[in-house]
């Protein structure tokens, strides 16, 4: 069985990528612009990617993973819900604080829990991808805060 803080870091992540893909869910379906749904739609693709990794991880580690749907994510769905009849912007803006959050959350459980390589290895990796959606969502932003 795995160190328990590393299980509880593993499911503090896996609740919020499991979040993400609620807000990324229901903003896809209600934003608009095409171009910028698509953009949206691709990150909810990574977003689900995470998840899986982060349940596999869990799994390989002895625990038991929270499942999608579950009470760990009814905020993020009713984040998505509320949110959906809000402005592109106003959608754009509630992602990019998530991903926010989530780059200083993997920042610390990777700070913390450096004698997992393997955790911290798919830590790195989803970092990394929050990183590149924060500045994807970052640059939409911008770009419709310049057509007023």
């Amino acid at each position: 069985m795995a160190d328990q803080y590393v299980l509880e870091a593993l499911r503090k992540a896996l609740a919020a990528e499991l979040s993400a893909v609620e807000i990324y869910s229901a903003h896809a379906r209600a934003i608009q612009e095409d171009i910028i749904a698509q953009g949206v739609r691709a990150i909810l693709e990574v977003e689900k990617r995470h998840a899986q990794e982060l349940t596999e991880r869990i799994k390989q580690l002895g625990g038991t993973p929270i499942e999608p749907g579950g009470e760990e994510t009814i905020l993020g769905r009713a984040i998505g819900a509320a949110s959906a009849q809000a402005s592109t912007r106003e959608m754009l803006e509630i992602e990019l604080r998530e991903e926010q959050l989530a780059i200083k959350d993997y920042a610390t459980f990777i700070a913390e829990i450096m004698g997992d390589e393997e955790t911290v290895s798919i830590m790195e990796r989803h970092l990394k991808d929050e990183i590149d959606h924060a500045r994807w969502l970052k640059k939409q932003i911008e770009a419709l805060s310049k057509r007023g």
